[in-house]
């Protein structure tokens, strides 16, 4: 039986899971963690809120943290009845997830940026919405809490 491109969204955004966890426990990673970024638990919600965005991003074409109605991403968090303490989100378009992680990873450290989302200590959940635009180009957003 051949595979939805449901299916293989999921399996990209488990590659991504995969990929935070392992820069998350990195070696090169103790100076900004100390050690005490624990891997993060996939949240259904969380994706659910990710793949939303993720895919009004790719069906409307356009490139934002802020969603087509105005909100943030705390509110879209919120909106979802999801009850968290502190929460980020990270956004890409890209070919592919290892390209996106790589530039998040990139980024310069001990700054609030991608990176410092991907290695929080304070993020205990994830979860991550992927859609791919007609311009072929993967939309991808993570969304990151410490829930309450």
């Amino acid at each position: 039986m051949p595979s939805t491109f449901a299916d293989r969204t999921h399996r990209l955004e488990l590659q991504m899971l995969e990929l935070i966890n392992a820069d998350r426990a990195a070696p090169s990673s103790l100076p900004e963690t100390s050690g005490r970024a624990h891997p993060l638990q996939w949240d259904a919600r969380l994706a659910a809120v990710a793949r939303a965005h993720s895919e009004e991003m790719a069906q409307r074409a356009y490139f934002s943290h802020e969603g087509w109605d105005g909100s943030l991403p705390s509110s879209r968090v919120s909106k979802a009845g999801i009850p968290w303490r502190s929460t980020g989100e990270n956004i890409a378009k890209t070919s592919d997830v290892l390209e996106a992680e790589s530039h998040f990873m990139n980024e310069p450290k001990f700054q609030h940026n991608h990176r410092a989302n991907i290695l929080s200590k304070n993020y205990t959940h994830v979860g991550i919405g992927i859609a791919k635009g007609s311009d072929g180009f993967l939309y991808i957003t993570q969304e990151f809490a410490e829930l309450r």
